[in-house]
C-alpha cells in the first residue's frame, strides 16, 4: 500500500511542482501591478477573466470529464482517440463561434459587465484569449490521460515564465495598462494552444462522431451544475459586489481572495489532477477502501496545515510585497483560506460518486449548493459589503463538503476519520488566534515567534501518527526512480559522447 501511496505523492508532487514554481514566479507580478494599477483596474481584470472562465462552464458542460471517464472505460486505442479528437474539434467550433460573436459585437457585453462601453477593446482581447484556452483544454486532457506529466510542467512553466517577462514589458516599458495583460495573455496561450491541440490531433486525429459526441455530452451534461455550482462558489461574489459596492471594492476583495487561492492552486488542483485518473484505477483493488481512506487523511491535513500557516503569516506577507493601495485587502484572506481547505476536503468525496457514476446525485449537489451560495451572496454582501462575501464563501464551502461526504459514503463507503481531522483543524485555529493576540515587535522578532509556532503545529501534527511507516522509504525510492528516468537519457548521451571522443 505504502508502494501506491508514493506512486500517487510522486504523482501529485509533479503536477504540483508545476503550479508551484509557476505561481511563485507569476505571485512576483503582484506588487508590479498593484504599483501600475488602481484597485478599480484591478477590478475590471478580475470581472473579464471570471466571465470567461465561466463561459467555459456553460458552452461546453463537463465534457472534459467525460472526455477523462470514456478515456479511461476503454482499453481500446482507437476508441480513446475518438473520445479525444470529438471533444477537440467540438470545443474548436464552438469557442470559435462565441468568440468571433463577442469580438464583432463587443458594447453589448461590455455595458452589461461593467456599465459601459469603454471597455468594448477589452472585450474583444478578453474574448480572443479565450477562444485559444478554451479549445486548448481537451489538449491538456489528452496530457493528463497519457500520464505525460512531465511536459504538462515543462508547458506549464514555460507559459507562466513567459506571461512574467511579456507582461512587464508590455505594462512597464510598453505603457500599455491592463490591455497589455490581455495581450500578453493571447500570445503565450496562442503558443501552447499551437503545441497541445497539434500534439493531440497529430496523435488522436480529427474525426469526430456525432454517436460519441452523444454519448460524451450526455454524460457531461448533468456535471454541467458541478461545474457551474464550483464557478458560483468560488467567483459569483465578485459580481455581487460590484453590484451591491463599486469597481474599487471589487479590487480589493479580488486580492485578497488571490491570496487565498493559494490553498487551490498549490494543494487542491494539483491532487484533482493527479487523483481524477489515479482514483478509477484504484477503485478496482481490493484494498481500494483503505488508500481512500488514508489518501484522504494525509491530504486533509495537508491543507489544514496549508490554511494555518498562510493565515499566520499573511499580515507580514503584505508587508512585503503589496503597495499601499491594497493593504487592507490581507484581513479577508484567513476565512476564505480555510474555506478552501474545507472546500478541499469536499471535493475529494466527488470521486467515488464519478466512479459510481452518480451524476446525477453530483448535478443536484451542483443546484443546491448553487443556490445557497447565490442566496448567501444576496443577503450577506448587500449587509457587510467584503466581509459578507468572505463569509458566504466559506459557508458555502462548509455546506458543499457536508452534503458531498453524506452522498458520496453512501455510493462509495470508506473511514475518514474525522476525529484526527479535528485534533489538527483546533490545534490550527488555536495557535492562530495566539499569532494574532500577542503583539511583538519589530518585524524580524514577530517571524521568528510564528515560526515558532508552526514548529509547535508541526510537531502535534507528527504525533497524531497520521504518516503510514515505511511512507517516507517508499517515497524516497520513488523519488530515486523519477531522477533516474529523466537523467539517464543525459547519462547515455555522455557515455556515446565519451566512446565517440576514444576512438
Amino acid at each position: 500500500m505504502n508502494e501506491q501511496l508514493a506512486k500517487l505523492f510522486r504523482s501529485a508532487a509533479v503536477y504540483g511542482f508545476g503550479r508551484i514554481a509557476g505561481k511563485v514566479v507569476s505571485f512576483l507580478l503582484i506588487p508590479f501591478y498593484t504599483h501600475y494599477f488602481a484597485p478599480a483596474e484591478y477590478g475590471v481584470m478580475e470581472v473579464l477573466n471570471l466571465t470567461t472562465m465561466i463561459a467555459a462552464v456553460v458552452l461546453a458542460p463537463g465534457l472534459s470529464t467525460a472526455v477523462m471517464r470514456f478515456y479511461y472505460d476503454s482499453e481500446d486505442s482507437r476508441e480513446r482517440n475518438l473520445a479525444i479528437s470529438t471533444g477537440l474539434v467540438f470545443t474548436l467550433l464552438i469557442g470559435g463561434f462565441v468568440s468571433v460573436l463577442a469580438v464583432l459585437f463587443p458594447d453589448w457585453p461590455a455595458q452589461v459587465l461593467l456599465g459601459s462601453t469603454k471597455y468594448r477593446t477589452l472585450v474583444q482581447l478578453a474574448s480572443c484569449g479565450f477562444f485559444f484556452s478554451f479549445s486548448s483544454d481537451i489538449g491538456w486532457v489528452h496530457l493528463r490521460g497519457r500520464q505525460r506529466s512531465g511536459l504538462y510542467t515543462l508547458l506549464t512553466q514555460c507559459s507562466l515564465i513567459a506571461s512574467v517577462l511579456l507582461n512587464i514589458y508590455f505594462v512597464s516599458v510598453a505603457k500599455m495598462g491592463i490591455a497589455g495583460v490581455f495581450w500578453v495573455n493571447i500570445l503565450v496561450t496562442a503558443v501552447i494552444w499551437a503545441v497541445v491541440v497539434g500534439m493531440s490531433a497529430r496523435e488522436a486525429g480529427m474525426r469526430p462522431s456525432p454517436v460519441k459526441l452523444a454519448s460524451l455530452l450526455k454524460f457531461g451534461a448533468p456535471l454541467f451544475t458541478v461545474w457551474l455550482a464550483a464557478y458560483v462558489l468560488n467567483y459569483s461574489d465578485r459580481f455581487f459586489l460590484l453590484r451591491f459596492g463599486n469597481i474599487e471594492t471589487v479590487g480589493l476583495y479580488a486580492l485578497g481572495y488571490k491570496f487565498a487561492f493559494i490553498i487551490s492552486l498549490l494543494v487542491v488542483q494539483p491532487f484533482q489532477l493527479m487523483w481524477e485518473p489515479h482514483a478509477y484505477e484504484i477503485s478496482k483493488r481490493e484494498d481500494a477502501p483503505g488508500l481512500f481512506s488514508q489518501v484522504f487523511v494525509l491530504y486533509s491535513v495537508a491543507l489544514i496545515s496549508m490554511a494555518f500557516i498562510l493565515s499566520l503569516v499573511i499580515p507580514e506577507v503584505f508587508g512585503l510585497i503589496v503597495n499601499a493601495r491594497f493593504s487592507t485587502a490581507w484581513r479577508f484572506v484567513p476565512l476564505i483560506a480555510f474555506g478552501y481547505a474545507i472546500q478541499g476536503i469536499g471535493l475529494y468525496f466527488e470521486a467515488g460518486l464519478l466512479i459510481r457514476k452518480k451524476v446525477v446525485v453530483l448535478s443536484i449537489i451542483g443546484i443546491t449548493s448553487t443556490t445557497v451560495c447565490l442566496a448567501l451572496n444576496f443577503l450577506l454582501i448587500r449587509a457587510w459589503g467584503a466581509w459578507g462575501a468572505a463569509g458566504a464563501t466559506f459557508a458555502s464551502f462548509v455546506f458543499l463538503a457536508l452534503v458531498s461526504w453524506r452522498q458520496s459514503i453512501r455510493a462509495f463507503p470508506f473511514h475518514c476519520n474525522f476525529p484526527v481531522l479535528l485534533k489538527a483543524l483546533g490545534a490550527s485555529l488555536a495557535l492562530l488566534l495566539v499569532g494574532y493576540a500577542v503583539p511583538i515587535q519589530p518585524w524580524p522578532a514577530r517571524m521568528v515567534f510564528k515560526l515558532a509556532l508552526i514548529t509547535v503545529f508541526l510537531a502535534w501534527i507528527t504525533h497524531l501518527q497520521i504518516i503510514p511507516r515505511g511512507l517516507a522509504r517508499s517515497l524516497g525510492r520513488e523519488a530515486a526512480q523519477w531522477f533516474r528516468n529523466r537523467l539517464s537519457p543525459l547519462w547515455n548521451w555522455a557515455g556515446a559522447g565519451q566512446g565517440a571522443s576514444s576512438k
